[in-house]
């Protein structure tokens, strides 16, 4: 039998196979009141624990790679893309030949609907630290991507799990403050993007619960509902809703990820995604810089 990882562990021991879970559409007679945050420590946790990304009795940090696939639109060099297909793979932590695979690094890898009679178009996006190119294949025929480097690392700092990982790398740097009634971070970015700052906003209601063993519930708050990345002249605001696991049925983790994914830029739609499925039990996934795009950023 497959090892569901239930991060439940640090609470209760062995959970039972029959624990129940139900969204606050589904019972919103049943869900407390919102309990915001009351400072940074605990906007932080609280938000963690919601997406699953707190394992074991020691509740450690133990999301480290992840993919989702999805549907939707991107813009590409100026124009709408309708994707026939959209892989993200994300790597937050170096395996152990940290110099070969640098970190973080996300490959996405889409495919942009045929128009107008002309082929459909195939896009393999890397970058690993400071270093961008793009593939033919996954992991093969890679040529360097020079500016796109900071674009493509701004992707993963501003996914929920990024942030979180993100405003934790800032330390004391990192601020916490109430507005409208909602829990908000605000940190710098990590290197090479110090110069950018992020504004996450959370959004304190319950949205699901867990049913302990002993019929008590366990309720989940502080979903990141918004980020607002500033670096330079540019503004990127993205917002997710529609938290849930997105794994096979039969191969549940009980991480979230956001099934809606919207992303404007100085105002402009760039990116709006529905998620389909995810892979969150911390799959291979590495990128290795190609030899060409080492020397090329080496002069």
């Amino acid at each position: 039998m497959k090892d569901t990882k239930r991060r439940w562990g640090c609470l209760t021991g062995a959970i039972s196979l029959m624990a129940m879970w139900a969204s606050a559409a589904a019972a919103q007679t049943g869900m407390p009141p919102a309990e915001p945050a009351k400072n940074l420590e605990e906007a932080l946790y609280k938000a963690a624990d919601a997406l699953g990304m707190l394992r074991g009795p020691q509740e450690r940090e133990a999301i480290v790679t992840f993919e989702y696939w999805a549907t939707g639109t991107l813009t590409r060099e100026g124009r709408t893309c309708p994707l026939t297909n959209y892989r993200a793979s994300v790597r937050y932590q170096a395996p152990d030949r940290r110099e070969r695979f640098p970190v973080p690094g996300m490959r996405v890898d889409y495919t942009c609907a045929a128009e107008g009679g002309q082929k459909p178009e195939r896009h393999i996006e890397v970058v690993a630290a400071e270093f961008a190119w793009n593939e033919s294949e996954p992991g093969r025929g890679g040529t360097p991507a020079p500016g796109t480097a900071q674009d493509r690392l701004l992707q993963i700092w501003t996914l929920p799990q990024g942030v979180i990982k993100a405003a934790r790398l800032a330390g004391a740097k990192a601020t916490f403050a109430m507005e409208g009634g909602k829990p908000v971070v605000t940190f710098p970015l990590p290197p090479p993007l110090q110069a950018g700052t992020v504004k996450a906003t959370l959004d304190p209601e319950h949205f699901l619960f867990h049913t302990m063993p002993t019929g008590v519930r366990r309720y989940f708050s502080h979903r990141i509902e918004r980020v607002e990345a500033r670096l330079g002249s540019l503004v990127t605001v993205t917002t997710y809703a529609n938290y849930r696991d997105w794994n096979a049925d039969d191969y549940k983790s009980d991480a979230l990820l956001p099934g809606r994914i919207v992303q404007e830029r100085n105002g402009v739609r760039v990116l709006d995604l529905t998620l389909t499925r995810s892979q969150t039990y911390n799959p291979y996934v590495i990128m290795p810089v190609p030899e060409s795009v080492r020397k090329a950023a080496a002069k």
